[in-house]
């Protein structure tokens, strides 16, 4: 029990054991957000693109800076990198141990994130079902270039009724999802 205790003392006392319990909180903050976020895409050959991309790199980009800010290492890095130099110089391999102390600890939560969302496939879907190149699919041959790009524009949308019941659009959907894991 004594031996627990200690062990316990230090894991309170250590700098790098709360560092990385906040980055273990944060990445289960993040999936925790992930799950509960629900997905719609407009289904709009302009916005798709704009809105997938938004959601699988602007969260994360939240999550690094929140991982900046949590980090304490990072006020102690910027301060010796503000510091006169005095008598003693500065250290280049101390602020760069620092530096990629921070950034490891910061890009956890982010890296979670994108990988859910790849995994997930759906920003991904969204993101790039119109840059699809419609000769890789049989499908298309019979439509023309504005109605193909209308048909792709849609494929994110499973009760749209252009493509609701179409084989085209389950195997862009597929081969989209099979890129993004």
């Amino acid at each position: 029990m004594d031996k627990f205790r200690m062990l316990f003392q230090h894991f309170q006392s250590s700098s790098e054991s709360v560092m990385n319990g906040i980055c273990l909180l944060l990445a289960a903050v993040t999936i925790k957000l992930y799950s509960s976020f629900d997905f719609n895409c407009p289904c709009l050959a302009r916005y798709n693109a704009l809105y997938g991309l938004g959601l699988l790199l602007a969260p994360p980009l939240a999550l690094f800076l929140c991982g900046l800010l949590a980090n304490r290492q990072s006020v102690v890095m910027v301060e010796e990198w503000r510091r006169p130099s005095g008598h003693r110089r500065k250290d280049p391999g101390i602020i760069r141990y620092m530096c990629f102390s921070v950034l490891q600890r910061a890009l956890a939560a982010p890296l979670v994130w994108i990988l859910l969302a790849l995994l997930d496939g759906k920003c991904f879907v969204c993101a790039f079902s119109s840059s699809v190149d419609p000769e890789k699919f049989l499908d298309f041959a019979n439509m023309t270039p504005s109605q193909v790009q209308l048909f792709l524009a849609k494929v994110p949308c499973k009760e749209d009724e252009l493509v609701r019941d179409s084989s085209a659009r389950k195997a862009v959907s597929r081969y989209l999802r099979c890129l993004s894991q």
